[in-house]
């Protein structure tokens, strides 16, 4: 659906379906497919829906991990988000890991494509 400029749509289904992996004991899945809902639906003027009521709770990051994550995802590196947050690159590295844990994500690229769309 998002390829075909349906933004919306896709997101309350990615909405659904995080939704229906929470209701399986599937935090990560459920986190990624809400990831993706949030995303998408930022393409749509943050858009509220019921089936998106749900979905900002599914995503587990905190503020500085969710802040952490854009910027990962926008594509700067461990060393320009550390000294952006006065960090060490080590520090910036373990949020990281537990950020694609949390999302159910292997690296930087699924990280963008989670959380960028």
């Amino acid at each position: 659906m998002a390829g075909l400029g349906l933004h919306l749509y896709a997101a309350e289904a990615f909405g659904e379906a995080a939704g229906a992996w929470r209701s399986r004991d599937r935090a990560a899945s459920a986190a990624r497919a809400a990831a993706l809902a949030l995303a998408l639906r930022g393409r749509c003027q943050e858009a509220a829906t019921p089936a998106l009521a749900g979905a900002a709770a599914a995503v587990p990051l905190s503020a500085r991990e969710r802040d952490i994550a854009l910027m990962a995802a926008r594509g700067r590196t461990s060393r320009e988000i550390a000294e952006a947050y006065v960090l060490s690159v080590r520090t910036v590295e373990n949020h990281l890991g537990r950020i694609y844990r949390k999302l159910g994500v292997t690296g930087r690229a699924d990280l963008a494509d989670v959380l960028l769309g």
